[in-house]
C-alpha cells in the first residue's frame, strides 16, 4: 500500500496567514524564500528580537509587519514559523499554541521529551496544530525508500548504514549552535536529529542503542550509533561535523542492497541484486517533477501544515512525531560512552594514560 501523500490538493481557501519568529540564517534563506513560493501560505509578520533585522527583512520581501516580541503574533497570524534557537523552542511555542496559534518548530522540537510532552499538550489545550521542522522527510527519495522498504524489494533486512559528514559553513548569527544550555548538544541534535527520523520513518520504533561521542563535557562534534530496532534490524549511524563523508544511507537486504544520497533533496538511488556488478541507478520523481531542493522542501512543509489548518486535520509530522527523535537523541546522551580515535592516545603516551 502506497503512504498518503504528504501534500493534499490545493483548494480555494484563503491562504494561511504566516508569522516568522527568528530572522536568523534559516528564517531568511529558508522560510522565507518558501513562504513566498507557497499557494497556501504567506507571510504577514517578522519577529526578531533584533528589530532592525526583522524590518529590512519585512521590506525585502514585502511582508506588511515586523515586531520585537513574540506576543505580536497573536491576533495578527495564525501560523508561526519557530525558527529560533533550540531552547527557546518550546516555551514560546507553549505560550502560543496555547492562544490557538498553530506552530511550525524548527529541528529539534525541544530540549528533551518533558519539553516535547509540554508542546503537544499545549497544541491539544489550544486546538491548535503542531508540526516540526524535519523536512528531509519532504524529499521524494524519502517516499520513494519507504515504500520500496514496505514492498520488500531487498528481501528481508540484514543491515543499514548511515553515515554523514559534513564540515559546516552555515552563516550562523549567534553563537546559540555552540552551546549545550542553548543547542541541547552538538552534531547529533544538529544533522543527526534529520537523521534519526528518517530511519524511525523507515524503519519503525527502536529498541536498542549504543552510543559514543566525543563531547567530553561540551559538545560533540563526532559521535557513533549502534542501533537495533524494535523489527529486528540492526546498524550503524557515523555523523561529523569535522569530516567529509560518504553521506548516503544504505540498505543491506537477502536480496539486494539499496543505497540513496541523505544530504540532498535530489539524491541518486542505486539499486544492486545479490553479488552482480548490474546496477539501477537514479533519482526519484513526484510525479513529473524532479530536482528538488532544499526550499522546496520547506515550501512542502509549509503547505501541508497550512492544509492541515484549513482541513482539521493533523499535519504530516505530528508533535508525537517529532516527539519520537527527541526520545532517541535522549537516549543516547544517557548511555553516552567516549568516542576514541588514534590521536587521543598516541603508543609513546600509553603508559600516561595508563
Amino acid at each position: 500500500m502506497r503512504p498518503a501523500p504528504l501534500i493534499a490538493s490545493i483548494g480555494s481557501a484563503p491562504k494561511v496567514r504566516f508569522a516568522l519568529v527568528g530572522c536568523g540564517a534559516v528564517g531568511a534563506s529558508h522560510h522565507l524564500p518558501a513562504l513566498a513560493a507557497c499557494q497556501r501560505a504567506e507571510a504577514v509578520l517578522l519577529v526578531d528580537r533584533d528589530a532592525g533585522r526583522a524590518q529590512a527583512l519585512a521590506r525585502r520581501w514585502g511582508v506588511p509587519a515586523a515586531a520585537a516580541d513574540f506576543h505580536e503574533v497573536v491576533g495578527k497570524a495564525e501560523a508561526a514559523v519557530l525558527a529560533l534557537p533550540n531552547h527557546l523552542h518550546a516555551p514560546v511555542a507553549i505560550e502560543l499554541l496555547r492562544s490557538g496559534v498553530h506552530v511550525l518548530a524548527e529541528k529539534p522540537m525541544a530540549l528533551d521529551t518533558s519539553q516535547c510532552d509540554a508542546m503537544i499538550a499545549a497544541a491539544e489545550e489550544g486546538g491548535a496544530r503542531l508540526t516540526v521542522g524535519l523536512q528531509f522527510r519532504f524529499f521524494d527519495s524519502t517516499r520513494l525508500v519507504k515504500e520500496l522498504l514496505a514492498a520488500e524489494i531487498l528481501g528481508p533486512l540484514d543491515r543499514f548504514d548511515l553515515r554523514l559528514g559534513v564540515i559546516s559553513n552555515w552563516p550562523f548569527a549567534t553563537g546559540f549552535a555552540l552551546s549545550r544550555e542553548t543547542a541541547g548538544g552538538g552534531v547529533l541534535v544538529d544533522y543527526g536529529v534529520h537523521l534519526l527520523d528518517l530511519l524511525l520513518f523507515w524503519l519503525g520504533d527502536w529498541a536498542e542503542v549504543r552510543y559514543r561521542d566525543d563531547a567530553r563535557g561540551g559538545i560533540e562534534s563526532d559521535c557513533e550509533l549502534e542501533l537495533a530496532m524494535g523489527s529486528g534490524v540492526a546498524g550503524r549511524v557515523e555523523v561529523s561535523r569535522t569530516r567529509n563523508l560518504r553521506n548516503t544511507c544504505r540498505f543491506t537486504g537477502r536480496r539486494a542492497t539499496l543505497e540513496l544520497g541523505i544530504w540532498d533533496p535530489d539524491p541518486p538511488i542505486t539499486l544492486s541484486t545479490g553479488g552482480s556488478q548490474q546496477v539501477l541507478s537514479g533519482r526519484a520523481l513526484s510525479g513529473k517533477k524532479a530536482g528538488l531542493d532544499f526550499i522546496g522542501a520547506f515550501r512542502r512543509q509549509l503547505e501541508d501544515l497550512a492544509g492541515a489548518i484549513r482541513e482539521g486535520r493533523e499535519p504530516a509530522i505530528s508533535g508525537r512525531e517529532g516527539r519520537r527523535s527527541v526520545a532517541l537523541i535522549e537516549a543516547c546522551y544517557g548511555v553516552r560512552e567516549p568516542l576514541e580515535r588514534p590521536w587521543m592516545h598516541p603508543p609513546q603516551l600509553a603508559e600516561v594514560w595508563r
